[in-house]
């Protein structure tokens, strides 16, 4: 007899599967005869409409999702992962579905776009939309079709390669009674083709009953010339108690299973075993073991009860919570909000609500598709309400976009007035107009915002910097050196000085040439370029003296064509030396105390050392004061033909740039 559990997992066996809800006695228990009985012989075909009838029975139906609820990317998305899937051809429902629920909103798309298009002013024959996820989905159901196609071919294919082997498995049967050998090995024989036959797949629906049928009736030819031998029934009465006691044992063990509905397939597999593919026992054993397996059976029949029992009360817990969210929407419904911030509120509220309800199980079939239809309602009443808000608030909108814009106009005007000073007390008031007025679309506001804070700004900035008048040249250089000044942060240095020396006069080149600034603007302009590149060096890998002579340089680079400037670094700088010689002095007369003092005198070295210190600072100062002498007579010599003009002139000249 073949092994019990490749006979459970055979593709083939799928459709003699018999209900465990009626459990038939066990074969030969009303009689000795080993030839299968009537319903062993039944047809695959009515055998396998029980078994669908079972399952339907037993497993609680599965919900189905509802699509129209995605949108059509989600919808593209959807079908590109179920296509994917291992299993993809068991999900034919859902893909149809899908499929449907995409053409439907897709047309009501084009129609919409169509008539947007024709109101627009388009000629309808001149209409063409075909957006990239309708090509996503139409690359997705090719695949799907390809697919589909593929694996049917193959199935034909393999169910007709099961076909042959069974056949050629039934001349093997019509054979073994014609062959002159030992029972003992013809009876082996037998039980290897019964193997092989279990083991082979399906055949094609259209052969298969026919095939099952021939298979049957040789195997009971078989069995009638078993009879004629004795003593090989005993022993297949004796295989055939060790085969059912294994089953018993196995349903006896199902008990402990805490997954009931698993225990109630695995049962009826048993009982398929039981009575499909095992013959009689002897007459003695019949009653005993039929009665044990009828009590395991029990067992897990009572247990499927209670679960069916509180399975319905799963399902009335779920309509209850689903009644319990549709009312909270119906409050939507009925009161809806009445400003832009609570219609915010009430969306998200609402969403959270939506993903709840559709996050619950099933409901009871009576009730399931009366609650669908109400969320579906609600939900598009709550749209439908939403949108008419919307609709109303885009005069209001374009107002506040117009106050916005008008307040814009207004600071420009502000800043190209010679006396824009005197309108500090306007500008704070246009920022408080700014933040009364009412709604405007995210987007949009932060453009007006951006550019009425970049104009208040600069106004603002005018005041602090303390220069009065700033015509459009200016205005423009201004904002092209404020935005060089910004970009330094992301320079990268040389760390060695020479190279970062050429580097640094190559840049105050480039700002220099974006143009002329006067005034305090100028003056801080400068100030924070300066600043920009000490910070930049700060951040660098340079060596600290390295940084500091970078900074020396970066200073008098700015101030070279500085005269003033240049006089007052030099007197600076003649300052620090003075003070460092006064210093020096004073570590040279503590010397003298050390006249009879050992070199290793701690006290002495640090002197020396300190000594030595100021000594080579005194030598770097002087050497930038002879840099910067030279750089001020060079100054100077540039100065001097402008200085040789009349006074009257030249103040002519600053007012025309000023």
């Amino acid at each position: 007899m073949a092994n019990t559990n490749d006979i459970a997992n055979d593709p083939q066996e799928e459709k003699k599967v018999q209900s465990s809800e009626a459990i038939t006695p066990p074969e030969g228990a009303a009689e000795q005869s080993n030839t299968p009985s009537k319903e062993d012989t039944d047809a695959p075909n009515e055998v396998a409409a029980k078994n669908k009838d079972q399952e339907k029975s037993e497993t609680p139906q599965e919900q189905t999702k509802d699509f129209s609820q995605l949108s059509l990317t989600e919808l593209v998305e959807e079908i590109q992962k179920r296509i994917k899937a291992v299993k993809w051809f068991t999900d034919e429902k859902n893909i149809k579905e899908i499929i449907h629920t995409f053409d439907t909103k897709f047309k009501s798309e084009i129609q919409e776009k169509k008539e947007a298009f024709i109101k627009e002013g388009g000629n309808e024959i001149d209409f063409y939309f075909k957006p990239q996820y309708k090509n996503a989905f139409d690359q997705a159901f090719r695949e799907y079709k390809k697919n589909k196609r593929t694996y049917f071919q193959e199935r034909e294919q393999s169910q007709k390669l099961n076909l042959d082997r069974k056949l050629e498995i039934i001349e093997s049967l019509k054979e073994l009674i014609n062959i002159d050998e030992n029972i003992n090995t013809i009876y082996k024989k037998f039980k290897n083709l019964q193997d092989s036959w279990h083991k082979t797949g399906p055949v094609p629906r259209a052969q298969s009953n026919n095939v099952w049928q021939t298979y049957k009736h040789h195997t009971e030819i078989f069995y009638d010339f078993l009879h004629l031998n004795r003593e090989l029934r005993d022993l297949d009465f004796k295989h055939n108690y060790e085969e059912k006691i294994k089953i018993i044992e196995q349903a006896e063990s199902l008990s402990k299973i805490p997954d009931i509905l698993k225990a109630s397939r695995d049962l009826n597999t048993l009982h398929r075993l039981w009575k499909n593919d095992l013959g009689p026992v002897a007459k003695e054993h019949r009653e005993e073991l039929w009665a044990r397996f009828q009590a395991a059976s029990q067992i897990i029949h009572t247990k499927r009860q209670e679960f069916d029992k509180e399975y319905d009360n799963i399902l009335e817990e779920n309509l209850n919570k689903k009644k319990s969210i549709l009312g909270r929407m119906e409050e939507i419904k009925n009161n809806p909000p009445q400003n832009h911030n609570d219609w915010r509120k009430t969306i998200d509220e609402f969403n959270k609500m939506r993903t709840e309800f559709q996050a619950i199980g099933q409901v009871t079939k009576k009730f399931s598709k009366n609650t669908w239809n109400r969320f579906r309602e609600i939900s598009r009443e709550i749209n439908r309400e939403k949108n008419q808000f919307y609709k109303s608030q885009k005069a209001e909108q374009k107002k506040n976009i117009d106050l916005k814009k008008a307040l814009i106009t207004e600071v420009k005007e502000i800043l190209e007035n010679d006396d824009w000073s005197s309108y500090n007390n306007r500008m704070k008031n246009i920022q408080k107009d700014w933040r009364s007025i009412g709604f405007v679309p995210r987007k949009l506001s932060n453009i007006l915002w951006e550019e009425c804070r970049s104009q208040c700004n600069l106004y603002f900035d005018r005041i602090k910097s303390g220069y009065q008048r700033i015509n459009k040249n200016e205005l423009d250089a201004h904002h092209k050196k404020e935005a060089f000044i910004k970009s330094i942060a992301g320079f990268q240095m040389p760390p060695e000085l020479e190279p970062f020396k050429e580097f640094f006069n190559y840049q105050w080149e480039e700002y220099s040439q974006l143009g002329k600034l006067s005034g305090n603007t100028n003056s801080k302009s400068v100030e924070d370029f300066n600043k920009a590149f000490i910070a930049l060096i700060d951040k660098s890998d340079m060596e600290e003296s390295v940084k500091a002579e970078g900074k020396n340089h970066i200073r008098f680079s700015i101030i070279k064509d500085d005269e003033n400037g240049l006089s007052r670094e030099i007197q600076n700088i003649k300052r620090i030396i003075e003070e460092f010689n006064s210093e020096a002095r004073q570590l040279e007369n503590n010397l003298e105390y050390f006249s009879n003092s050992s070199t290793d005198n701690p006290l002495l070295m640090d002197v020396t050392s300190k000594l030595d210190r100021l000594k080579s600072e005194i030598e770097k100062y002087k050497e930038q004061l002879l840099g910067l002498r030279k750089l001020k007579r060079e100054a100077a010599a540039r100065n001097a033909p402008e200085q040789e003009e009349p006074i009257e002139e030249e103040g002519d000249q600053g007012e025309t740039e000023a």
